[in-house]
């Protein structure tokens, strides 16, 4: 007789299924950044891994080398040991990471791919077998994009999140998700704010008038009346796992007064941290610090970040204000209205180190007030969501249209003002797929809108069109150097600019839009081909910057990918890049094309 423990065979399944994920994108990002070596066979892969005892143990997968940059896809269910099917993930990562590489990080590396599994399997086990009409709209949406990072081994770890954490705050379980509220000696706040709003007038879009009375009644409760306060936001997690301990002594002299929660709730977007209003639709987006780790990146605001996000969207919009080809094609940015920290420069070393970006907030304006009626915003990464019961999220678009006139829609509305922004203004964005709004009318590719933007720019001043117009920012801290060598906004290199829009918009958005229209039957020679099109066309249009056509060449062999992976395991002691050598498709659709 079964135990009323055992997993059902459709969760059996299910958990198989996120390992032999798990395994492959894994196994495809080592074989990609040459972590480890194979031997090839056709489309078989030999390698080895070690065992505990230090024999070699030999390992084998059915794999493809993509047209699309060399990227490796492993076949689900090929990965073999020793000529068995291998389906232990413990194993696998015991004996071809753990005991086969001699990076600093492997030990941590594992534990955040055993993180993933649990939460995957988490989110997998309430996923829908279909989205609901009712569901597709952007804020809804983001709850169903379930996939995580499509290249990052590590893709759902949130290190810091429990699994009861995850189920509570975890964008896939679409819970109500409340808001707290404290004030801060105004003393030990920085505010910035876009120069067409005030605080008073975003902060009580997310603040009722009850609350409001409720709070002013705490803070004379607390006989505070020789300080003046400034309200934040706090994520839920953070105030229960961060603040109350970081900030005990600032909550003791009456520095930091605990409001409470707020009455409306929130829903999680994809980004976790990121809050949509559940009922003031048009309710500026909350983004929260957030002290935990997902994929390679930790989720807190580093202060100078969220000075300077209204000014970069002040910035970036004003670019679009006068810009007639950006202004044609529909292009809008969710400007950052605000942003709210603590002054982190009053503490002492040791409590800097501990509480820095943990206590702040940025505000991005609401897609719906760039939508028209007859629009609706998809993000991105929709295009290559795959439902549960194993249809495709644009399959019907794909139908109604046809794939040869969907895929040029889209491909000329997402790429258009990305290289425009790169050729006319120096300025690369990491235009990710998850940062990338996909505006649709009668389900056909119209526009885009990009978010995200405080950290998510790149330019060299000296090479900008306008570089009167750019705002003088806030500089990184040394510590935020040393912290994260990967988030810079100026550089001297114009390659870092043009290598910045390569890699997270050419190698990973687009090559997964890539891989997402192959099923539907558009190759991967023919959709680079379109994208090299939109490039050569928009070149031949506009002579005018024919020398920075060069300068942020595209078609390069020399451009640059970030070795993620590498990082994870080897650590951030030196930056891990590759150049894309004669596998860059957008060089070889040239050529084609000529």
């Amino acid at each position: 007789m079964e135990t009323t423990d055992c997993l059902s065979k459709e969760k059996l399944s299910l958990i198989e299924e996120v390992k032999d994920r798990i395994m492959r994108q894994t196994l495809e990002a080592l074989l990609y950044e040459e972590v480890i070596e194979a031997v090839r066979t056709d489309r078989e892969w030999l390698f080895t891994g070690k065992s505990s005892e230090g024999s070699k143990v030999h390992y084998s997968c059915r794999a493809e080398e993509k047209w699309s940059f060399g990227r490796i896809k492993v076949e689900p269910n090929s990965i073999n040991r020793e000529g068995t099917l291998c389906t232990d993930l413990y194993v696998f990562l015991e004996e071809v990471i753990q005991n086969h590489l001699e990076g600093a990080y492997t030990a941590q590396f594992i534990y955040e791919l055993i993180e993933t599994l649990a939460k995957d399997y988490q989110s997998k086990e309430i996923q829908v077998d279909q989205i609901p009409e009712q569901d597709r709209h952007y804020e809804a949406l983001e709850s169903h994009m379930v996939d995580g990072h499509p290249y990052h081994p590590s893709y759902k770890s949130r290190i810091g999140f429990s699994l009861a954490d995850n189920g509570s705050y975890g964008p896939e379980f679409n819970q109500e998700v409340s808001v707290y509220w404290v004030a801060v000696n105004e003393k030990l706040v920085d505010v910035s704010i876009s120069t067409d709003h005030s605080f008073d007038e975003i902060y009580k879009q997310h603040v009722t008038d009850q609350d409001q009375i409720a709070f002013e009644h705490i803070l004379k409760e607390q006989e505070a009346r020789d300080k003046k306060y400034i309200f934040l936001p706090v994520h839920p997690w953070q105030f229960e796992h961060r603040l109350k301990a970081l900030f005990i002594q600032q909550i003791a002299d009456k520095d930091i007064i605990v409001l409470g929660a707020s009455t409306p709730f929130y829903r999680a977007q994809q980004s976790i941290r990121s809050l949509s209003h559940r009922t003031n639709p048009s309710a500026p987006y909350i983004k929260l610090s957030l002290s935990m780790t997902n994929t390679s990146t930790s989720r807190i605001l580093a202060q100078h970040t969220t000075q300077n996000a209204p000014l970069i969207s002040d910035w970036l919009q004003n670019i679009i204000k006068h810009d007639p080809l950006l202004k044609k094609e529909g292009f809008q940015i969710l400007r950052e209205i605000m942003g709210i920290s603590y002054r982190y420069d009053s503490l002492t070393p040791v409590h800097y180190r501990l509480a820095y970006g943990t206590l702040g907030a940025i505000y991005r304006e609401n897609i719906s007030i760039y939508l028209e009626e007859q629009e609706e915003a998809w993000p991105l990464n929709a295009i290559q969501h795959v439902q549960k019961n194993g249809e495709p999220f644009i399959q019907d678009s794909i139908l109604q249209h046809g794939i040869k006139g969907w895929s040029e829609a889209l491909i000329q509305a997402v790429t258009l003002p990305i290289i425009h922004l790169l050729y006319a203004h120096g300025i690369a964005l990491e235009s990710h797929a998850q940062n990338i709004l996909l505006v649709v009318e009668n389900h056909l590719p119209k526009r885009i809108i990009i978010k995200d933007l405080h950290d998510g720019v790149r330019y060299t001043p000296a090479k900008l069109l306008q570089p009167e117009w750019a705002p003088l920012l806030h500089p990184e801290p040394e510590t935020h150097r040393k912290f994260n060598r990967y988030s810079f906004l100026q550089t001297e290199h114009v390659s870092e600019v043009r290598d910045y829009t390569f890699d997270a918009f050419f190698f990973i958005c687009m090559t997964e839009l890539c891989f997402a229209l192959e099923k539907f039957g558009l190759s991967e020679r023919e959709f680079w081909r379109q994208c090299a099109e939109v490039i050569i066309t928009y070149q031949k249009d506009h002579p005018e910057y024919k020398e920075r056509f060069a300068m942020f060449d595209l078609f390069s062999e020399n451009a640059l990918i970030e070795e993620m992976t590498k990082r994870r395991i080897y650590g951030d002691s030196e930056l891990y890049f590759r150049k894309v050598k004669n596998k860059n498709p957008l060089l070889l659709a040239k050529e084609s094309l000529l």
